[in-house]
């Protein structure tokens, strides 16, 4: 798990105005005026980018992230600033670039047992973490036992949808091998005739050249 680097006078930091290489991507900082006339003011933002420019983000002051992103570069180790924000990048990079429903699905089922990490527990554990945790803070038995209740029918309806993504995605899966399997033969034969074509242009052109 990253934690988070201590900046001090001399941490490395993200250049002001001048792009610097992490990994596949680019890192920058400027600030970014929002708002207009006397509510405009400046947003110190991080920039970034693939090494072509074709794709960029902006993470302004106002997110967590921004505070994360310099906080990972800040650290005199080399290789936690190129793995730790390289993963993270590529994580935003793969999100907003990469069409594949299953993707976003799983990012969206991981992002809601992060925020409750009891739901990464086996049922009957999670019921008694939560009643344990409950009857620490004295929360009355019969609201500690309604709030669990609600919280395990969610449980099961999330773990319901998962399977259904999960079938769901396995047999769109199974299909797609099967076409290509199908397409294989013709695919094959598509090579070979080229490869007789080719075969065929070179032989003109040796005749041609004698």
């Amino acid at each position: 798990m990253a934690t988070k680097q201590k900046e001090t006078d001399n941490s490395p930091r993200i250049p002001f105005g001048k792009a610097v290489r992490v990994g596949n991507f680019k890192l920058w900082r400027s600030n970014i005026s929002t708002g207009k006339g006397q509510r405009s003011v400046n947003v110190p933002c991080v920039h970034v980018s693939d090494l072509d420019g074709a794709w960029m983000v902006r993470i302004p002051s106002t997110s967590n992230m921004y505070g994360f992103v310099c906080s990972q570069y800040a650290t005199t180790d080399d290789r936690i600033r190129e793995q730790m924000i390289g993963m993270v990048i590529s994580n935003i990079y793969h999100c907003s670039m990469i069409a594949s429903p299953a993707l976003h699905d799983a990012f969206m089922f991981l992002k809601e047992m992060m925020e409750f990490p009891y739901l990464l527990l086996p049922e009957k554990e999670m019921e008694r973490r939560m009643a344990d945790g409950l009857r620490k803070v004295g929360m009355e038995k019969t609201k500690a036992k309604e709030h669990i209740s609600k919280m395990m029918e969610y449980r099961k309806e999330l773990y319901e949808l998962i399977e259904k993504k999960k079938a769901d995605y396995i047999e769109d899966y199974e299909r797609q091998q099967a076409e290509r399997l199908e397409r294989e033969p013709e695919e094959l034969e598509q090579l070979r005739r080229d490869e007789l074509a080719e075969q065929a242009a070179d032989i003109l052109q040796e005749k041609g050249e004698d």
